[in-house]
């Protein structure tokens, strides 16, 4: 009789244990999963926010690569000039490359850092990375007066607001070449493309002259 108690017991021990390691095993799982879960959230949460902040912002930039057909007439409005040049937003550096590959001295300003990062291994995978520089930063705490030649994919509720900045930074030989939008005041100097891939090029002595031309006229009319 003893023996079949002790045999008993052994054998509840037996269940009692496989049980408590089903439940670890359980726990653990469902642990790992979690970590798993969360970690994934986390690692998307990191990728994800610096696309969607523009689009909380005020006057949004949202990133839209650049067409071959628009790399092409941007070059084109370019050519016979030197200098450096700044790409306003300049996205995964499609254009601050291409111009670096013309010979200018090209710079990429945009606030999205995975988009800079990866710009800046694009630059030194095709060799660039000496004359194609990227920074993170955002655009309106830049001064453009430095550069030459100007390139911006914009949006019509930022362009008058630009406008200004350009007009009381940039040098009088500069060159400003605006993409998908026009410039709502200046009148461009020189025009080519077709649908989306339109690019419209203002030379500052025009349009810096016109500012001049217009306080003249405002002091004629109002003089002191």
């Amino acid at each position: 009789m003893s023996k079949v108690l002790q045999g008993e017991s052994h054998t509840q021990d037996i269940l009692h244990m496989n049980l408590n390691n089903d439940r670890s095993r359980k726990r653990n799982w469902g642990l790992l999963v979690t970590g798993i879960v969360g970690g994934t959230l986390v690692v998307l949460y990191a990728v994800a926010t610096p696309f969607l902040t523009p689009a909380l912002r005020k006057i949004c930039l949202p990133f839209v690569p650049a067409t071959s057909a628009q790399i092409e007439n941007v070059l084109k409005m370019l050519q016979y000039r030197s200098g450096s040049l700044v790409d306003i937003g300049s996205g995964d550096g499609r254009i601050v490359i291409a111009a670096a590959k013309e010979g200018f001295k090209a710079v990429g300003y945009e606030l999205n850092p995975w988009l800079v990062w990866y710009s800046r291994y694009r630059a030194w995978r095709e060799g660039m990375h000496h004359n194609a520089k990227f920074y993170i930063s955002d655009l309106w705490k830049v001064s453009f007066s430095q550069y030459t030649n100007v390139v911006i994919f914009g949006v019509p509720q930022m362009m008058p607001q630009l406008e200004k900045k350009l007009e009381e930074e940039l040098d009088h030989n500069a060159r400003v070449v605006a993409c998908r939008f026009p410039f709502p005041h200046w009148m461009p100097d020189h025009t080519t493309g077709e649908g989306i891939d339109v690019v419209w090029a203002y030379d500052s002595k025009a349009f810096k002259g016109n500012e001049k031309t217009c306080s003249e006229t405002v002091q004629k009319m109002h003089p002191l």
